[in-house]
């Protein structure tokens, strides 16, 4: 199963982004193509969702959408039947393992997600940010936007 990251989310709902037809032509495709038992191959992190709202509700960006929206637009994808994951009760050992791992402390909140995915037995991740996830041995990582 993979998770999808934060930048398609984003890229998807934004308009604006030069990004926006292919991630969101690549989340309609995910959202629709359910496994044999009617599952989806994709999960969203609590994480993602709460950096997603952050990100496309602020007052600096070019066209803000407003927090009503941006509420309406995640529990759309909640009630798709999406698998939401939440950080473990071993987070913060995990967190702490990848950190003592890491070459840069630039890279904690990035770091705090694979966390959540390895202690949710998550193998992969879509994401617009390769490198920023390439270390993570353990982590397929694909950015559909170069597909």
């Amino acid at each position: 199963m993979f998770a999808l990251d934060t930048n398609l989310l984003i890229y998807a709902h934004n308009q604006d982004s030069i990004f926006n037809d292919k991630a969101s032509e690549f989340i309609e495709k995910v959202m629709n193509d359910p496994d044999d038992s009617g599952e989806l191959p994709i999960c969203l992190p609590s994480q993602v969702i709460t950096e997603f709202i952050n990100v496309i509700t602020r007052q600096n960006s070019k066209n803000p959408v407003l927090l009503e929206n941006a509420i309406s637009i995640v529990q759309d994808y909640i009630n798709t039947g999406i698998r939401i994951i939440h950080q473990t009760n071993n987070q913060i050992s995990t967190l702490l393992e990848l950190l003592g791992k890491s070459s840069t402390r630039k890279t904690i909140f990035d770091i705090a997600l694979v966390a959540t995915l390895k202690d949710n037995n998550i193998s992969g991740l879509y994401t617009a940010n390769v490198k920023d996830f390439e270390e993570f041995d353990f982590l397929k990582i694909i950015n559909p936007l170069e597909q």
